[in-house]
This record gives C-alpha cells, structure tokens and sequence, in this order.
C-alpha cells in the first residue's frame, strides 16, 4: 500500500494561498493578504495534522498500519485524527479573532472556504490519478 499524498496536497494548497497572498497584498493592501493567508493557513495546517495522523504517518505508531488486523486501529486513527484537526481549527479561529486586530473576517472565511474546495479538488485529482 503506497502512502497517500496527505503532504503534496498540503504544499499545493500552501502555494497556492501563498501567490494569492502576494497578489492580494499589491493589488489590495495588508489587510486583505493578511486575512487571507490566515484563513489559508487554519484550512491547510490542521488539514496536514489530519492527513498525518491519519494515516499514523506522525506519532507513536508511525507507519504501522497495514493488513486486515489493522482496521480498528485505523478508524481509531482517523477519529483521533479527526478530532485533532476540529480542535485545532477552532482553537485557530478563536486565536485569530482575539490577537489580531486589523483583519477583514470576509476574507479570512473565503479564503478559508476556498482551501477546503481546493483540496476536495486536489483529493479527487489525484485519487483518479492513482
């Protein structure tokens, strides 16, 4: 079983929210680039957590997962893993709203929004890919 490309979608996503942002900050100010690399970065940072533990690619239990007798262990993998990214997005959020001061919530939650379609996309891309 070839591992899955949890950390290729994340620097894809990163890239992409990173040309945004430089655009963003010539076209439209610090505000705007600002508010939009933090809402790329509370979609792909805890996007990563997830991948990575998911799939035991991070942790105690790093790569141990195959075979047949693996599956419990997996699922329990993928809620532990779920729950991690949902805390670590609403911490993320929390903590953004509170410490920074000069930020356009508009953009923070569309660029959010639209880091969580890319890597829909980039999740079917390259599964029918492989």
């Amino acid at each position: 079983m070839r591992n899955p490309p949890v950390v290729q979608i994340s620097l894809i996503q990163l890239a992409v929210v990173l040309l945004a942002v430089v655009a963003l900050e010539f076209t439209l100010g610090r505000v705007i680039a600002l508010s939009a690399l933090l809402g790329g970065a509370l979609s792909v940072v805890p996007n990563l957590y997830f991948g990575l533990r998911a799939f035991e690619l991070l942790g105690p239990n790093r790569g141990k997962i195959r075979g047949a007798r693996a599956s419990q262990r997996a699922v329990g993998s993928f809620y532990r893993a779920e729950t991690g990214k949902f805390v670590m997005t609403l911490v993320g959020f929390a903590l953004v709203f509170i410490s920074v001061k000069t930020l356009n919530p508009a953009v923070l939650f569309i660029s959010y929004g639209l880091c969580v379609i890319l890597q829909w996309i980039l999740v079917a891309r390259l599964h029918t890919k492989g």
